[in-house]
């Protein structure tokens, strides 16, 4: 008995693959990015605080607590704590949430370079983020309090910027750069050394 128009058109019929249009390149930049989220985010609260790690957390929570922060020239600027202190007012306080905003962070840094194909290939934007993926040392970074996934994220959106407006000579990527060098600025400086409240 042969199938009706109607039942030949049903969407479950559809093929996945041409409904999302999907290539080789796009599937394997999805696939990095999910191997990114498992290995950024799996078991991230089992290892036990470093001193750093402490340091930040207890200050993050301070801030989420409303008992206010002091920026200190010699450490770190405000984004770090008010990143985690906002992410422990949505999601509570405990040694995973403490690190969900590096996680978060080093996983689009694996994404990032499919923004550079132009200048790297796509093969070699590929390779670029699967040893990203792959790479002790941003793997730590990326589950651990500290600057350094940040400004590493940073620093690829500034060359990106850059980049491009060496290209195209727009006005946006000009003001692009402006706000990744302020964010890069707020993980060392503060615009006023007065105490921080949460309201």
């Amino acid at each position: 008995m042969q199938q009706s128009t109607s039942e030949k058109s049903n969407f479950l019929d559809i093929s996945i693959w041409r409904f999302f249009n999907l290539n080789w390149e796009t599937t394997l930049y999805i696939l990095l990015i999910v191997l990114a989220i498992a290995t950024r985010f799996w078991d991230l609260g089992a290892r036990a605080f470093s001193h750093d790690e402490s340091w930040h957390g207890n200050w993050s929570w301070k801030l989420y607590a409303g008992q206010g922060y002091r920026h200190d020239p010699a450490s770190h600027g405000p984004f770090l704590f008010e990143a985690n202190a906002f992410i422990h007012l949505l999601f509570g306080v405990n040694s995973y949430t403490a690190r969900i905003v590096p996680a978060l962070f080093g996983v689009a840094l694996v994404a990032l370079p499919y923004l550079f194909r132009k200048w790297l290939g796509r093969t070699g934007a590929l390779v670029t983020s699967f040893l990203f993926l792959i790479s002790p040392s941003l793997l730590y970074y990326s589950r651990y309090i500290r600057d350094d996934i940040y400004i590493t994220v940073w620093t690829m959106l500034l060359i990106f910027a850059m980049l491009r407006y060496l290209e195209e000579r727009k006005s946006f990527h000009l003001y692009l750069l402006v706000v990744i060098l302020s964010l890069s600025c707020l993980l060392y400086t503060s615009p006023s050394p007065r105490d921080r409240t949460r309201s």
